[in-house]
């Protein structure tokens, strides 16, 4: 059996060791997983049944049975939801001003009153306060269109990102802090569209700002959580899923990739903001780079950048070969043969890091 290079330390440690136990120094930074679970059972280190009851407790029956039932109560919650929005705007010719507003405080007080009831640390609780925070909006929105205030629409936005920013932090729920960074982003990117001393021709420093913004979550997030060796916090422990590093990880990039795309289309032309805004961006997505390969070292992160790195280089190939040198026949002729050496060499670095293990820690270079 092939043993995954980050399993050859315990294998070598058995060798050195055939009997008696293992020095448990040896076995720091080896992660626990069903490639060596196997090979310790080929080798008779342990018996059939540690195996199956150490497979047990990495893979728990109960796993998917839990998450298909949270996934359902959050499908649920989502569906009452909706149904409450289109509610409102089916019958609303037919309900008296007064009571939409009323109906809608009540769905909030009593959404509220039970996140209280059943506390944060309950899923149902964080639910419902989750429910309360888009019901926030539901309100905000069916007030705008009752009394026309004639308020800008960032305005709505700004004021339901404010309205529930407490809820927000008491309450330590991701899809909850994904809601309210979503309501800022989008209420200043109104805010910069309606704001008529700004230039609307030139968004490379609009995508960038809002890359900063998201970078500024990214950097808490990585800076509020322990390294992987520390301690662990019980009062940031749910920032822990590596999903959230991801998923604010890929806004970021989202955000990058237009002023460098813009750059790259007109670098001939490209104004000075236009060449600014991509110099940060850039300098930006090599810090990213390193965070991730030394210092908070995460293979799916890198495969992320990597995946913009060779966009960005075969489409800015594409452009120059386009028109320059060929037509169209060659340029998509020498486009793809650039596209399956940049993700070839791409990936192989990849499976590089991942021979490595730098995610796990036990190499530092």
């Amino acid at each position: 059996m092939n043993v995954p290079p980050q399993d050859k330390r315990i294998v070598a440690a058995m060798d050195r060791q055939p009997e008696g136990p293992i020095d448990p120094d040896r076995l720091k930074g080896v992660a626990l997983d069903r490639h060596l679970l196997d090979e310790l059972s080929q080798r008779g280190t342990i018996s059939a049944d540690v195996r199956l009851e150490s497979l047990n407790w990495l893979h728990p029956a109960h796993l998917w049975a839990r998450w298909a039932m949270v996934m359902l109560m959050a499908f649920g919650i989502a569906l009452v939801l909706t149904g409450i929005i289109f509610f409102f705007a089916f019958n609303w010719a037919s309900i008296p001003d007064l009571a939409k507003l009323a109906l809608i405080e009540a769905g909030i007080i009593l959404c509220a009153f039970g996140a209280w009831l059943l506390s944060r640390e309950n899923l149902a609780g964080r639910l419902l306060l989750m429910a309360a925070a888009v019901l926030t909006g539901v309100f905000l929105a069916v007030f705008g269109q009752i009394y026309q205030t004639g308020a800008d629409a960032w305005q709505l936005f700004a004021l339901w990102a404010a309205l529930i920013t407490l809820w927000t932090l008491i309450g330590r729920f991701l899809p909850l802090w994904i809601l309210w960074l979503g309501l800022i982003n989008l209420a200043f990117y109104l805010w910069w569209d309606s704001t008529p001393l700004l230039r609307k021709d030139d968004t490379s420093a609009l995508y960038l700002i809002h890359a900063l913004m998201i970078g500024l979550v990214l950097l808490a997030r990585e800076w509020l959580l322990p390294d992987e060796d520390g301690p662990e916090s019980e009062a940031f422990h749910w920032l822990s899923p590596q999903w959230t590093r991801w998923l604010l990880l890929a806004g970021m990039l989202v955000f990058l990739f237009p002023p460098l795309m813009i750059w790259i289309a007109n670098w001939e032309t490209a104004s000075l903001q236009v060449v600014l805004s991509a110099l940060v961006a850039g300098v930006i997505t090599l810090v990213l780079f390193l965070a991730f390969r030394f210092w908070r070292p995460d293979i799916p992160a890198l495969a992320m950048e990597f995946l913009m790195i060779c966009i960005l280089v075969v489409m800015g190939l594409a452009i120059l070969l386009y028109d320059n040198l060929f037509d169209s026949l060659g340029t998509t002729f020498f486009t793809a043969i650039s596209a399956i050496i940049c993700f070839a060499a791409a990936a192989g670095y990849l499976r590089h890091l991942l021979a490595l293990g730098i995610d796990r820690g036990e190499v530092g270079q």
